[in-house]
């Protein structure tokens, strides 16, 4: 596995822990409001199976994403101070940023991962 891809998986891991405890949080927080989606992590570390399970996790992120951008929008409205929204936001945009990092590795090492 390429260096890179393995210190960037071990970012992703420690940031899908924060939103894991971040979205508990907020359900915790928050029970009569629908919980954030769930993001999984990579079952197995091998790069064969992340690049086969990569895009349901990045499927799962746009999803937990477009919940935070609606939630977002009906906060600014209330103007509410809720500290368990925020970390949960900010763990999603840590998760996000882990996971680009991911796929632009990904998307750069593919030629030599095909050979």
């Amino acid at each position: 596995m390429d260096v890179r891809l393995a210190q960037l998986l071990g970012s992703f891991t420690v940031a899908h822990e924060q939103y894991t405890l971040a979205r508990l949080e907020y359900a915790v927080h928050h029970p009569a409001k629908p919980a954030p989606p769930l993001v999984t992590c990579f079952a197995d570390p091998g790069e064969g199976a992340l690049r086969l399970d990569w895009p349901q996790i990045e499927s799962q992120l746009e999803t937990a994403l477009a919940f935070t951008d609606r939630l977002e929008r009906s906060r600014r409205r209330r103007r509410v101070a809720d500290r368990a929204f925020r970390s949960f936001a900010r763990s999603l945009r840590e998760l996000d940023r882990s996971a680009r990092a991911v796929r632009w590795v990904l998307t750069i090492t593919e030629s030599n991962y095909d050979l």
